[in-house]
C-alpha cells in the first residue's frame, strides 16, 4: 500500500530571499523525515511505503493553481497540510475531494465545513491550537489595570471580537473600532483619527491580521508613542526594524522551540544558523507535523491489526480516520517533532496553548531582530480550565567546563544561574534531570540577590555539578559531543519555566580540549503511559524538560601528530620495501617486522577512550596491520615460489597499498561525516 503527504509552503511578505530560505529549509526537512519514516518502515517491516514531497508556491491565487495542479500528479491517498490564509482552503478541499485525502488546515470555521458533504468533511482535520479562552483571560486581566484610564480596542470581527465587546463595549473606558471590510489605503488616516488624543498610560488591544496591525505599529513608532500593546495574531518575525513600545504578543507555541526541532535545523544547516534565522523558520515548522501525524497514523493502525492483509482498500480510508480519532487526549496523544494533537468527535484539535511574550528594548541590538522572553503573566487552559501562572526566568552563564568524561558518561562545570520568580528560595523550585546519577558533586552558594518590581526578585546561584550525557566515543579522536543541563519545575500546577531565549545562550567559555560546534535551547517533549486511581486505569501524559546545550568537537591536533607523523613513515618504510630487488627479500621482510611491532608498539602508547569501543584509532592501526601482515605473507611466500612470481606479486603490490591507503581514507572521512546523524538533541539518556 502507498502513501504520499504534500508539505507545501505558501510565500510570504517577507521578500524572495527569506522565502526561499524556508522553503529551502522546509524541502531538505521532508527529505531527512522521509528517511527516518523508512528507516522505521523497514526496521519494523511495516506493509506500507511512505513518500513526502514539498512544493513551493506563490501567495495568492496563482499559487493555489499550481497547488492543485500538484495534487493530479498524486495518485494514491494523500495527506496534506492547509493554506495560512484561510479563503484559500474551500477551493483546496474541493479540489480534493476528487481523490482519496486528508486535509489538516490549521483554521478553518464550521460554517465552511457545511458548505461540504460528509464523505469530505470527515477527512479534514482541524489543527488549530489557538487557545481563546487563555486569550480573553490574559486580555480581561490586562483591561482591569486601566479602568481608570481608557482602553483603545481594534479587530475585524472575528477571533475574540464578539466576548471582549460584550463584555467592554458599553463601559467608558473602552474605545473599539472594526477594520472589518475596511479601504486598506486609508488605514494610516484612520488611525490618525483613532488615536488622535492617546495618551502614553493607556491600552491598545488588536485582533487584527498582519496586514493592518503592521500598518498600526508603524503609526505608533513615527509617532513616538510607547503604550502597550497586545496582539493575538500574527507573526512579527523579520518584518519589523525594531518595537520600541510595550508589545505583548499571544500566541501558540509555534514560537517556542524545541530540541527536535532544533536537532533538524542542525542536520539542515550544519549547525551554522542564527537565532534570527531559527526564529524566521519556527513560524514555518508547524507544516511539518503533518506527515509525522500521518506516519504514526499509519504505523498504529497496522501495527495494532490482527492481519494487515485483512485491511482493504474499502475499508481503508475509515480506518484512517478511526486511528486520528484514537488520538483523543485520554488514551492516547501525538507528539511530534515540537506539537501535540488530540481529536475530538468533530475532527478538531482538543490540545491548547497560549503563551504572552513581551520584547525587551534591551535585546532589540539589530534591524529586524526582536527576540522576546516570556512575559510575568501567564494564562493557560488546563483540563477545560483556565488557570493563572507566573512566569520563572532561568540565566545560565557558563565559566567553564573542567572535564568531559567518556567513561563515566559525565561532565563538570561550574556556572551562574540566576533565577527570576516570586519564589523565597527559586532554587528549590528548580529540577536538574541529568545531574549525575553516581556523583552528582552538586554545590551552589548566593552570589547576591535584589527585588524586583511586582513582587519577583532575582537571585545569582554560582553552581558546580556533574551532569550525564550520552557519550558516544566510535569517532575518537574525531568524535562530536552533547552536553547539556536540564531544567524543569518540581510543581508545575503554578508556575511556567521559559526556556532561555537563543539569543541568551552562552557558548563562549573555557573548555578544555574541545571547540563548541553550535549551541542550542528548546523544549522536550516526551509522550508517557501513566496509571491511576485503584482500576489502574491507563492515560496518557506530555512531559516537558528545557534543555540548554552546546555540540561540543574534539580538538584532535595532538592526537593526529602522535599518531599521523609515525604511521606516516612506517607506511612509508612498508611500500619502500615493496620496491626492493629479489635480492634483498631478506631485507624487506626485515623491515617489514620491525614496523608492524612498531605499530603494536605505537597502538599501546595511544591514549584510547573508556570503555573500550572500536574507534577510528583502531580502525587505522587495524588496516594498517592487515596492510602490512598481507605484504609479509605475499613477500614470504613468493620468494619461495619463482623469480618471475615474486615480481609480479611485487607489481600487485605496489598498486594495492596506494589504492587501500585512499579506501581507507574516504572510508574514515564518510564515517567522521556521518557521525553527525548520531548527535540527537532530544536523545533520553
Amino acid at each position: 500500500m502507498n502513501f504520499n503527504s504534500l508539505v507545501w509552503y505558501s510565500s510570504l511578505d517577507i521578500g524572495n530571499e527569506k522565502n526561499n530560505y524556508v522553503a529551502n529549509f522546509l524541502k531538505k526537512s521532508c527529505e531527512i523525515i522521509n528517511e527516518e519514516i523508512n528507516s522505521e518502515i523497514k526496521e519494523k517491516s511495516l506493509p506500507f511505503t511512505f513518500n513526502i514531497d514539498f512544493a513551493h508556491i506563490e501567495k495568492g491565487e496563482e499559487g493555489v493553481q499550481s497547488l492543485l495542479k500538484k495534487f493530479k500528479s498524486i495518485n494514491d491517498t494523500l495527506f496534506t497540510n492547509g493554506h495560512s490564509n484561510n479563503k484559500y482552503n474551500h477551493p483546496i478541499i474541493n479540489d480534493l475531494k476528487k481523490r482519496k485525502f486528508f486535509f489538516f488546515p490549521q483554521n478553518l470555521t464550521i460554517s465552511k465545513l457545511d458548505d461540504f458533504e460528509e464523505e469530505t468533511k470527515k477527512r479534514i482535520f482541524k489543527l488549530s491550537r489557538a487557545d481563546q479562552n487563555a486569550k480573553l483571560a490574559f486580555i480581561n486581566n490586562e483591561i482591569s489595570k486601566y479602568i481608570s484610564k481608557k482602553v483603545y480596542f481594534f479587530h475585524q470581527g472575528l477571533r475574540l471580537s464578539e466576548p471582549l465587546l460584550k463584555e467592554h463595549k458599553d463601559k467608558n473606558y473602552f474605545t473599539s473600532f472594526s477594520f472589518k471590510d475596511f479601504d486598506l489605503s486609508k488605514l494610516e488616516q484612520k488611525f490618525q483619527e483613532l488615536l488622535i488624543d492617546l495618551k502614553g498610560d493607556e491600552l491598545i488591544v488588536l485582533d487584527l491580521n498582519l496586514s493592518i496591525f503592521k500598518t498600526l505599529f508603524e503609526h505608533l513608532i513615527k509617532k513616538g508613542h510607547l503604550n502597550k500593546v497586545i496582539t493575538t495574531f500574527g507573526s512579527l518575525q523579520n518584518r519589523f526594524e525594531k518595537l520600541p513600545f510595550d508589545l505583548i504578543q499571544l500566541v501558540g507555541n509555534h514560537d517556542v522551540p524545541s530540541v527536535a526541532i532544533e536537532d533538524l535545523m542542525s542536520k539542515v544547516d550544519g549547525g551554522n544558523i542564527t537565532s534570527d534565522q531559527k526564529a524566521l523558520l519556527l513560524d514555518s515548522t508547524f507544516r511539518l507535523e503533518v506527515p509525522l501525524l500521518a506516519f504514526e497514523c499509519l504505523k498504529k493502525l497496522y501495527s495494532n491489526a490482527d492481519d494487515t492483509n485483512s485491511i482493504n482498500s474499502d475499508q481503508l480510508d475509515e480506518k484512517i480516520i478511526d486511528t486520528l480519532k484514537s488520538f483523543n487526549g485520554r488514551s492516547d496523544i501525538f507528539v511530534g517533532k515540537r506539537i501535540q494533537y488530540a481529536f475530538d468527535k468533530n475532527n478538531s484539535n482538543i490540545t491548547r496553548e497560549n503563551y504572552a511574550f513581551t520584547f525587551p528594548n534591551s535585546l532589540q541590538t539589530e534591524k529586524f531582530k526582536i527576540p522576546k522572553v516570556f512575559y510575568p503573566k501567564q494564562f493557560c487552559t488546563t483540563n477545560d480550565k483556565v488557570v493563572e501562572y507566573d512566569t520563572v526566568y532561568s540565566y545560565i552563564d557558563i565559566l567553564r567546563v573542567i572535564n568531559i568524561n567518556i567513561k563515566d558518561k559525565t561532565w563538570t562545570s561550574e556556572f551562574y544561574l540566576d533565577l527570576v520568580s516570586k519564589s523565597v528560595n527559586p532554587l528549590d523550585d528548580i529540577i536538574f534531570n541529568n545531574l549525575s546519577s553516581n556523583n552528582d558533586k552538586f554545590s551552589s552558594k548566593i552570589i547576591w540577590e535584589r527585588k524586583d518590581k511586582d513582587d519577583y526578585r532575582t537571585v545569582r546561584y554560582y553552581i558546580v555539578a556533574n551532569f550525564d550525557f550520552l557519550a558516544i566515543a566510535d569517532n575518537y579522536p574525531f568524535d562530536w559531543q552533547i552536553l547539556y543541563i536540564s531544567l524543569s519545575l518540581k510543581d508545575s500546577t503554578s508556575q511556567i519555566l521559559q526556556p532561555i531565549p537563543l539569543e541568551l545562550v552562552d557558548d563562549e567559555f573555557e573548555i578544555n580540549e574541545w571547540l563548541i560546534e553550535n549551541s542550542f535551547s528548546g523544549i522536550k517533549y516526551k509522550k508517557n503511559y501513566l496509571y491511576q486511581d485503584t482500576d489502574l486505569k491507563k492515560i496518557v501524559v506530555v512531559t516537558k524538560e528545557n534543555r540548554l546545550g552546546w555540540i561540543v568537537k574534539r580538538k584532535n591536533t595532538a592526537t593526529l601528530l602522535k599518531i599521523g607523523i609515525p604511521m606516516f613513515f612506517l607506511i612509508f618504510l612498508v611500500y619502500y620495501s615493496v620496491f626492493l630487488g629479489v635480492d634483498r627479500i631478506t631485507e624487506s621482510i626485515g623491515i617489514f617486522t620491525t614496523t608492524f611491532l612498531s605499530a603494536i608498539a605505537l597502538y599501546f602508547s595511544v591514549e584510547k577512550p573508556e570503555p573500550k569501543r572500536m574507534t577510528i584509532i583502531d580502525i587505522i592501526f587495524i588496516w594498517f596491520y592487515l596492510v602490512n601482515g598481507l605484504t609479509i605473507t605475499i613477500f614470504s611466500l613468493s620468494s619461495l615460489i619463482t623469480k618471475k612470481i615474486h615480481i609480479y606479486s611485487s607489481g600487485f603490490l605496489k598498486f594495492l597499498i596506494p589504492i587501500s591507503l585512499i579506501s581507507i581514507a574516504i572510508y574514515l572521512f564518510n564515517r567522521v561525516k556521518n557521525n553527525r546523524k548520531d548527535i540527537l538533541l532530544d536523545r533520553d539518556l
